[in-house]
């Protein structure tokens, strides 16, 4: 054997190694059939909390409002013997819905039997009424606003007796006011034969 040859077949000899040892590296790094795939590590992100945001709640001035109005009489002479219009009674109401428009309702019975004596005589009243009262609550932005229709249905009678002066009013049917008033403590209204006074109620 040459010593060309010698080197020839070292050299081959060489590469057959470096094959061998190549794909017996792969080997070792390829996943076998028993052997679990390398887990993802996870990579940390930042959560950003979402802001909470409470919704702001406009109450209404006419929401879950309750009142009463006051009827008073002022049928018959009064003004003429000096007499002030007199309570007979007070109507209790009610807001009925949730939302605009606020609906308004209430009813009850009014009934009065009363003499007033004085030095220039006498004032007697005596009435059964059955009252009803309709309407709506009107928001204005601060301030309220009651729009009502009042019915009065039932008999009245005004005796008033003075100096020289005699009279009896009878009365019998169905009165209806409307009346608009602002929605505070002791606004009054004044009608035919009739004032109004309105009274709220605290919740």
């Amino acid at each position: 054997m040459t010593i060309q040859k010698s080197i020839s077949r070292l050299k081959l000899i060489l590469a057959i190694c470096i094959i061998l040892t190549t794909v017996s590296c792969g080997l070792n790094t390829a996943s076998g059939p028993n052997q679990a795939p390398p887990q993802a590590t996870p990579t940390p992100t930042s959560v950003i909390s979402e802001p909470i945001i409470t919704p702001t709640i406009n109450r209404s001035i006419c929401s879950d409002f309750t009142g009463e109005l006051e009827i008073l009489v002022k049928a018959g002479p009064a003004e003429a013997v000096g007499l002030e219009p007199f309570s007979i009674g007070y109507i209790p109401f009610y807001v009925v819905t949730v939302d605009e428009p606020y609906a308004v309702e209430g009813s009850g019975p009014l009934e009065y039997d009363e003499i007033l004596v004085e030095e220039w005589g006498s004032y007697e009243v005596e009435l059964f009424l059955k009252a009803t009262i309709t309407g709506e609550c009107l928001n204005k932005g601060d301030e309220g606003e009651l729009s009502l229709e009042v019915v009065l249905d039932g008999a009245q009678t005004v005796e008033v007796i003075s100096d020289n002066f005699h009279g009896v009013y009878p009365w019998n049917g169905t009165v209806t006011e409307y009346i608009n008033l602002p929605l505070i403590e002791g606004a009054s209204l004044d009608g035919e034969g009739w004032a109004f006074v309105l009274h709220l109620l605290v919740e």
